[in-house]
């Protein structure tokens, strides 16, 4: 599974229609964001990633569906051109003929989630060889512990307090090897042992994602930061007790608005605790809640990027200086005039040289 790159190699992570292909004969070549400003997001990020030469591959469910009614709507967005080996879709069939999250029952999503979860564990990990996993949402939680198991770093990004419980048994029937890293995920009780846990004890999708990533980070919008100090309903929830810790741990932060930086509405309250589940509901989306200002004038993808070397500890891309060629007419005449003019002067320099030493030579020969 070795990266043969000479930069860090990431894998994206994401259950969302973020990313669809376009048209028929190019299915895989390119893919484009779908209209939303969480998706837009992802794909200005692996679109800047990619343009500083940044080694980057996407994996996302392959939802023949969906893809088909979205590329009816030719709906605007934010795209990102990648080449075919760099993005891996997810196979199975509860994925191809499936509705969108939203409109799906809690059991249709669970089972989506883990039939992704189980093709990015068994297949794309280790294809694609990554230094670092970046996943998103419940839909992901499994993999950050998939990925402590054989070292590879993850970062675990929330963008809603939705999750999902499911228990270990329905993981393994669906074919994810749960056994080795099952110590890594949160359960609804602390657990005894593998075989006591694995029919009796549900397993908690988003909080074992935070769990077991070795970094948190959320749009400023959710409250990180306030839910992390214990100024917020979940000051005594898990998800609030678990992100304190990840908090002083210094493995957990909070990053700018995706949205547009001058939107500022109102922020939903009527989102609580005990409201989670993986069904039909309204989540608190964290880009249309409110705008909280900081000192940090770092831009979305350069927090990221940051936070990428961070985890890493090296740099993202060598960065090397090239030299760029004139790319007009004028330019280029110009700097052959130069070069001509330059080539003259050495050339007299040396004729010059050699009159003297000759001249040199005759005044010092015997009469």
């Amino acid at each position: 599974m070795a990266n043969g790159s000479t930069h860090p190699r990431i894998l994206f992570v994401t259950p969302d229609v973020a990313f669809m292909p376009e048209g028929e004969g190019s299915r895989i070549n390119y893919i484009r964001a779908k209209a939303g400003s969480c998706g837009d997001f992802q794909a200005e990020l692996i679109s800047s990633l990619f343009e500083l030469g940044a080694d980057v591959h996407l994996s996302q469910p392959d939802f023949h569906k969906i893809f088909s009614i979205n590329s009816r709507k030719e709906k605007a967005g934010v795209s990102v051109k990648l080449p075919c080996d760099r993005v891996h879709l997810a196979e199975d069939r509860s994925i191809f003929y499936s509705r969108s999250i939203g409109s799906n029952s809690e059991w249709e999503n669970i089972k989506i989630s883990l039939a992704f979860q189980r093709e990015v564990i068994n297949q794309i990990i280790p294809r694609v060889g990554p230094d670092l996993i970046h996943c998103y949402d419940w839909m992901t939680g499994l993999i950050p512990a998939a990925a402590k198991k054989i070292e590879i770093p993850c970062l675990f990004t929330v963008q809603r307090f939705d999750t999902a419980t499911s228990l270990l048994s329905c993981v393994e029937d669906i074919g994810i090897d749960a056994a080795g890293f099952w110590q890594n995920l949160f359960y609804d009780r602390y657990p005894g042992n593998y075989e006591e846990t694995r029919d009796t004890n549900p397993l908690d999708l988003l909080l074992s994602g935070i769990l077991a990533a070795d970094y948190v980070n959320a749009a400023r919008p959710l409250g990180l930061r306030s839910i992390a100090e214990g100024r917020s309903d979940y000051k005594y929830s898990p998800l609030g007790k678990l992100l304190a810790r990840k908090w002083e741990a210094g493995c957990a932060s909070e990053i700018p608005d995706l949205s547009n930086p001058t939107h500022n509405k109102k922020r939903d309250d009527s989102f609580r605790p005990k409201a989670h589940h993986a069904g039909n509901q309204k989540i608190n989306d964290p880009v249309k809640g409110q705008n909280i200002p900081s000192s940090d004038n770092r831009t979305p993808v350069k927090c990221y990027i940051d936070l990428y070397e961070t985890i890493l500890q090296r740099p993202l891309v060598a960065l090397e200086k090239k030299q760029v060629p004139p790319t007009n007419k004028n330019s280029r005449a110009k700097a052959s005039g130069v070069e001509a003019v330059s080539h003259r002067k050495e050339r007299s320099a040396k004729s010059y040289a050699l009159a003297i030493e000759r001249i040199s030579a005759l005044i010092a020969a015997p009469i």
